[in-house]
């Protein structure tokens, strides 16, 4: 959980080739990072007519076990099923 909630784009990509993320898990991607003001609608998706992307604010906020997202490449990534 070292990046749950924070942006883990230097660390992923020195391990993982850059088509990872489309080829084996493109279902966890919920959004963009975007500047502050993004409304999230229930359950984390970006809420309808809301700002573009997702604040840093809000994915902080996602930072544990049984709800963990992270930032890599500038996408917001839900990763919470993947440390089930």
């Amino acid at each position: 959980l070292t990046f749950a909630g924070k942006d883990a784009t230097e660390e992923f990509n020195m391990i993982h080739p850059p088509d990872i993320i489309g080829k084996y898990a493109p279902d966890s991607v919920i959004g963009s990072l975007g500047g502050g003001g993004g409304a999230v609608a229930a359950g984390g998706a970006p809420a309808a007519g809301g700002a573009p992307g997702i604040p840093m604010t809000e994915v902080a906020k996602h930072n544990s076990k049984t709800d963990c997202w992270v930032v890599v490449d500038g996408q917001v990534l839900d990763v919470t099923s993947f440390l089930s």
